[in-house]
């Protein structure tokens, strides 16, 4: 009688513990046929904000959207990732990534401090370098099929130098320094906002185009392309998504 009890105890015990697992780790996304759960998202969610700054009472539903919209992306490059030789990050390289993404976040270089921050986001310092060692090996493989196609004439950067880069100085009251000392620079910039326009029609129009992708709501009913619904709840801890900071947004998950 007395096990029977403490068996009916336990089950009581572990009942809501299940059920709220089952809910975090509902699916929220399929993308050919690769699944994205509640659990990712969140924790995708919290790196990003980790990385930009931002505390996680500002998150909203609207984030999470674009979030899970960036995480789409992320598996459909993923996919094509998968068809190619691009090479893996090796750990120094990481390593030395890792210490670049402190440095631009404030409080970070510190240990202490940097431990407990990964403590307030919820996630570990493992989680973030997965999300770096992702990043590199998406921006090899973008570099690898975009960059030789960006190409940018001496005309070109004449005008982006005159009608843009010129007024923008003038606008902040800053000194215009003459076109032969800033072209190479404006060069570069230019080839990076080609490549962006070039990544991005190439998501939309040939591998969204062609994916079957579908969202779904907390009641697990599909939404279709373009709708989500859902929270994130704050918790203070927890222990996957372009890092914030690589072109359109695009990160990965591991």
């Amino acid at each position: 009688m007395r096990t029977g009890l403490h068996c009916a105890l336990l089950l009581l015990l572990l009942s809501p513990a299940c059920a709220r697992a089952e809910v975090v780790d509902r699916m929220v996304a399929v993308v050919n046929k690769q699944i994205i759960l509640q659990s990712e998202l969140e924790q995708v969610t919290r790196v990003e904000f980790l990385l930009q700054g931002r505390p996680l009472d500002q998150l909203t539903e609207a984030e999470m959207e674009k979030v899970l919209d960036r995480m789409i992306d992320q598996d459909l490059l993923q996919q094509q990732i998968a068809q190619s030789s691009v090479p893996d990050p090796t750990p120094p390289e990481i390593a030395a990534s890792l210490r670049e993404v402190r440095a631009q976040i404030p409080g970070a270089s510190a240990d202490d401090q940097w431990q407990a921050m990964l403590a307030r986001y919820g996630v570990t310092e493992q989680d973030v370098a997965n999300r770096i060692f992702l990043q590199v090996k998406v921006l090899r493989f973008i570099d690898l099929r975009f960059r030789g196609l960006a190409n940018v004439d001496r005309a070109e950067v004449d005008a982006y130098y005159q009608e843009k880069f010129v007024p923008e100085l003038r606008k902040q009251g800053a000194p215009v320094p003459p076109l032969n000392e800033v072209s190479g620079k404006l060069t570069q910039i230019m080839i990076e906002q080609r490549i962006d326009e070039m990544l991005d029609e190439w998501l939309q129009k040939t591998l969204r185009g062609q994916a079957r992708i579908e969202k779904f709501n907390a009641d697990g009913a599909p939404l279709g392309e373009g709708v989500f619904g859902g929270g994130l709840e704050s918790k203070e801890t927890k222990s996957p998504g372009k890092i914030g900071v690589v072109r359109s947004g695009i990160g990965d998950r591991q």
